[in-house]
């Protein structure tokens, strides 16, 4: 469990955990003695691995407002995947060697199930700080640049590089349909602030964006030209794309992109467009803390 994100439930759900005989660890934990503070590294990989045989990942977090419960206060919509094949290797290994970072214990895991299964194209993209480059930065800049017809994007945390802001603003204006959904409601108001500012950019370049109604959705999907669909942890903002550890999955496969096509354009039909009229209509002190917290959006 990351050792930031924990301390949101800590110590209550661990103490439960261990009465039950779970074992559980921290990443990276902020501690004083000795001297640890390395808060902005933080793992927000999701991953669950059973038997060997099949393996979870996307942006759910397991946690109760992550589970759609009735009467949950601050419920959040999500988005997770079921893989099975060989990918499923790939995710317990990523498991095996954050486990092993963390205890220092590299045992190896349960055999795993390496027949094909089903008919999608599967890889798994591990990126973080131990890595010499920004491997999900530079392959969402890679696939944007290669669209020939749409970009269908849903994060809850919209603050993408410049690299990324040319790439989407170049595919418009070379007649790829761009549509990023985003929530209305943010969880955090001061990124939603932030990216109101880089909006009308996109927005004259002819990205279309809309927000979503509440509640909060923390779905993380790309979708290229109908057949592409890039999955996980990663949103597309400086945190995500340059401090975090994260696991993503790119999958090829026209039906699976299909039908998260119907379920990115169904969220959309119920969702409302940002237009220039309405970013222009903001007031000057709303300009400016926008644009402050534009600024500081490494950080965020």
């Amino acid at each position: 469990v990351d050792g930031v994100g924990g301390l949101y439930h800590w110590p209550r759900a661990w103490r439960r955990l261990a009465r039950r005989g779970v074992r559980v660890e921290r990443f990276l934990p902020p501690h004083l003695v000795p001297l640890q503070l390395s808060v902005n590294l933080r793992t927000h990989r999701k991953v669950l691995v059973c038997d060997g045989k099949v393996g979870f990942t996307g942006g759910m977090n397991i946690a109760q407002n992550h589970m759609a419960a009735q009467g949950c206060t601050r419920c959040v919509t999500d988005m997770h995947f079921l893989f099975s094949g060989p990918i499923v290797a790939q995710l317990q290994e990523a498991f095996l060697r954050d486990w092993g970072f963390v205890t220092g214990e590299y045992a190896p895991g349960p055999p795993v199930r390496e027949e094909p299964c089903g008919d999608s194209l599967c890889r798994m993209v591990l990126d973080g700080p131990g890595f010499g480059f920004e491997r999900v930065h530079d392959l969402l800049a890679g696939v944007v640049a290669g669209a020939e017809r749409s970009i269908h994007i849903m994060t809850p945390y919209f603050l993408p590089s410049r690299e990324l802001i040319s790439g989407l603003r170049a595919a418009s204006l070379r007649g790829v349909k761009v549509h990023c959904v985003l929530p209305g409601r943010n969880n955090l108001p001061f990124v939603h602030w932030a990216t109101r500012n880089l909006l009308p950019s996109l927005l004259e370049s002819g990205v279309r964006v809309y927000y979503q109604p509440p509640p909060f959705c923390h779905t993380k999907l790309l979708l290229i030209d109908g057949c592409y669909a890039h999955v996980g942890s990663a949103n597309i903002d400086p945190r995500s794309l340059r401090l975090n550890f994260e696991l993503t999955v790119e999958v090829l496969d026209t039906t699976v992109a299909r039908q998260l096509g119907q379920h990115f354009e169904a969220v959309r039909a119920v969702s409302a467009e940002v237009t220039p009229q309405s970013l222009a209509a903001r007031s000057m002190p709303v300009r400016l803390r926008d644009a402050t917290c534009w600024l500081f959006s490494p950080y965020l």
